[in-house]
């Protein structure tokens, strides 16, 4: 009979016991997750404590964030029934962000998930009873919702520390805090754009080594934020552009959460300056460099130098005709900045498709350029003269005044076409933000960019004297007009390739032997001699055209490049949710500087090698013809124009951009910092 007593006894103990720690054996499980309740503490106590839900996922399966983003539903906690509870408060650690299917964006937990909560008891010399209704959803391909009852019991008494304390702690690490309570002086939200802020954060102490990622929210709505670019990542100071999905609604203030490796920081009611003052003195410098470094690109320089050769053939002792003749140059680059700036801004307002030097995509644009470069180049060698109707000639001298300040003006406008395919250092900063403002902003980037292409003319204009200091007009000339024929000629010749690229080699053969044509009839003395070829070009068209032989068509003229496939967005986002990491290059045959990014690095055996040592997917997009693919992917990283260089992969879904001069140092750089997870 004892033997019986005291069996039932030990059973009644460890009841109790397993009460005690009923966390320990409360949990839900099914093939793909299971979740319980674990303590820090083993009895109640008088102040606030922490239990946790302990969320364990199968690999590739994840829950969501108290904001979910695009799709998905927060983990539900249902705690009425619950004895002895003063107050239960979630603490949400900050989640990662994850595209998903169609594009959607949401954020997300995977893996082992511990999400704290604060408890406060009513009397601490009592156990708390939690009894709770738990509803999530698990996603993977598809979404499965669950709902549990989950319980958790602590006696009261002398408590101690569980084993799962510091488990908790170290998801409490990652729940964030307010801003001034770890070192941050101030967090500063300027209206940038219609849809897009200015964040600026300064710090007491250093910011850590990590990832940036930002959260949004104004009173419990969620704001997509779709790209960041950091404009400013100094030890104690950090600048960045967020790019959102819709246009900033009209409020005064926003929450937001700022990520930076192991910090983690909140500001409540964060004012929202309406004001662009500062951010927009940056941009207008940028662009003042930017128009400035585009005249020693390859596309310019010859112009500059057809500048200087005519100014050489000219005797200018008159300094006032030396302004003039500059300042009309001046206004040529200005006028066609501006001039741009308005079909920029009416192709806006028309498709929302804009993009610096899309203009390159149009045949009509580059027949037009190819005509003009073939007359320049001509006359530097002596072998045209225009010879137009009287009357249109007088009426062209009457409006322009002397034929020399007529070319200044023109000089200046030809100037700024060929630079439109180039990208500069600091450019593409500056075009991307003023393609993103409203129109007067727009303006006035456009209007800096002008100004600062124009910076070397305006010197001789302030200094006419410089001219003095150019050498002295002799037979070298003669030598330099044939080296600019020739440049010109090749910059037709380029064109060419492009505008062939785009609409077959016949169709161009026809536009080029009307080019030709107009070009014998206004040169008379031309016509007999050269009259065979035009027949030769409209014979090779008419060839091209009755076989269709596709020789010389798009998948000829280009390189084959068996290690990059073809650029799609979706593919791209199927890649990175597969874990890999993928470097992306949008290129086109009409860009400068990507032609001088591939020769330098990305055809290089160094790049090879980078790419095969890290197991790197290339993918390259074409942007010689329009593609809206293409257009709304740069858009959504917020850049206008090209080179694009980018690298993307599950931690950074968003990429990591290169600057628009592509260096290996800076992919070396980066893809260090991406597989330490320190991408700044």
């Amino acid at each position: 009979m004892k033997i019986i007593l005291y069996s039932i006894l030990n059973l009644l103990f460890f009841t109790l016991v397993n009460f005690t720690y009923a966390q320990d054996y409360n949990s839900f499980t099914e093939e793909m997750v299971e979740v319980k309740f674990i303590s820090s503490v083993t009895k109640v106590k008088k102040e606030n404590f922490y239990i946790a839900l302990d969320f364990s996922l199968k690999p590739g399966w994840k829950i969501y964030w108290r904001q979910p983003g695009d799709s998905g539903l927060p983990p539900n906690l249902d705690y009425n029934n619950t004895t002895n509870l003063k107050s239960l408060e979630i603490k949400w650690p900050f989640p990662s962000k994850e595209y998903e299917a169609a594009n959607l964006l949401t954020n997300v937990y995977k893996d082992d998930v511990i999400i704290p909560i604060e408890i406060a008891v009513k009397d601490f010399t009592k156990p708390l009873n939690l009894e709770t209704i738990l509803n999530f959803q698990v996603c993977k391909d598809i979404c499965i919702p669950f709902e549990t009852n989950l319980f958790l019991r602590l006696d009261s008494g002398e408590s101690n520390y569980t084993s799962y304390f510091y488990k908790i702690e170290r998801a409490l690490s990652k729940v964030p805090l307010n801003y001034k309570k770890l070192g941050i002086n101030s967090i500063v939200i300027d209206k940038d754009s219609e849809n897009s802020l200015l964040l600026t954060l300064d710090s007491i102490l250093d910011f850590p080594k990590g990832d940036i990622e930002i959260f949004l929210e104004h009173k419990d709505e969620y704001i997509k934020t779709i790209n960041i670019t950091v404009l400013e990542n100094l030890n104690r100071k950090i600048t960045a552009k967020l790019l959102l999905e819709n246009e900033v609604p009209d409020i005064s203030n926003l929450d937001i959460i700022f990520v930076k490796g192991d910090l983690a920081v909140s500001g409540r009611n964060i004012f929202i300056n309406n004001t662009k003052k500062n951010s927009l003195y940056m941009f207008i410098f940028f662009a003042f460099i930017g128009g400035l470094v585009l005249n020693f690109m390859p596309c310019v320089l010859p112009v500059l130098l057809l500048k200087i050769n005519r100014i050489l053939n000219t005797n200018y002792n008159d300094k006032s005709t030396i302004r003039h003749n500059f300042l009309l140059t001046v206004l040529g680059i200005i006028f066609s900045f501006i001039f741009l700036a308005f079909i920029t801004i009416l192709i806006r307002e028309i498709s929302g498709q804009v993009g610096w030097g899309i203009q390159f995509q149009q045949p009509i644009f580059l027949l037009f350029l190819i005509f003009v470069l073939i007359i320049f180049s001509l006359s530097l060698f002596d072998k045209i003269n225009i010879n137009l109707p009287i009357k249109l000639s007088s009426s062209i001298n009457k409006y322009i005044g002397k034929k020399k300040n007529g070319v200044a003006f023109f000089e200046g406008a030809l100037a700024t076409l060929l630079a439109t395919p180039c990208t500069a250092p600091f450019l593409g900063t500056a075009v991307s933000f003023a393609l993103s403002s409203n129109i007067y902003i727009t303006l006035l980037i456009f209007l800096f960019l002008g100004i600062g292409m124009s910076f070397p003319y305006l010197l001789f204009i302030l200094f006419p004297s410089l001219v003095r200091f150019l050498p002295k007009p002799g037979k070298w000339m003669l030598y330099l007009r044939y080296f600019l024929g020739i440049g010109l000629f090749l910059t037709a010749v380029w064109l060419s390739y492009v505008c062939i690229s785009i609409i077959g080699l016949a169709i161009f053969l026809y536009c080029l032997s009307a080019i030709i044509l107009f070009l014998l009839i206004i040169n008379k003395l031309y016509l007999k001699k050269y009259y065979l070829m035009l027949i030769t070009f409209l014979l090779m068209g008419n060839i091209y055209v009755s076989y269709d032989t596709g020789f010389f068509s798009n998948e000829y003229t280009k390189e084959h490049e068996d290690d990059w496939i073809n650029f799609s967005n979706k593919e791209l986002l199927k890649l990175i949710n597969q874990g890999d990491t993928v470097f992306i290059d949008i290129t086109a045959d009409w860009c400068i500087t990507c032609k001088a990014n591939k020769i330098l690095v990305l055809n290089s055996s160094e790049f090879k090698k980078i790419i095969i040592d890290n197991k790197i997917i290339l993918m390259r997009g074409d942007w010689t013809q329009p593609d809206k693919d293409i257009t709304d992917f740069l858009h959504s990283a917020n850049r206008y124009g090209i080179p694009f260089n980018a690298i993307f992969n599950a931690n950074l879904p968003n990429g990591f951009l290169y600057s628009e001069l592509l260096t290996l140092e800076e992919i070396r750089q980066s893809l260090k910092k991406l597989y330490s997870n320190n991408m700044p």
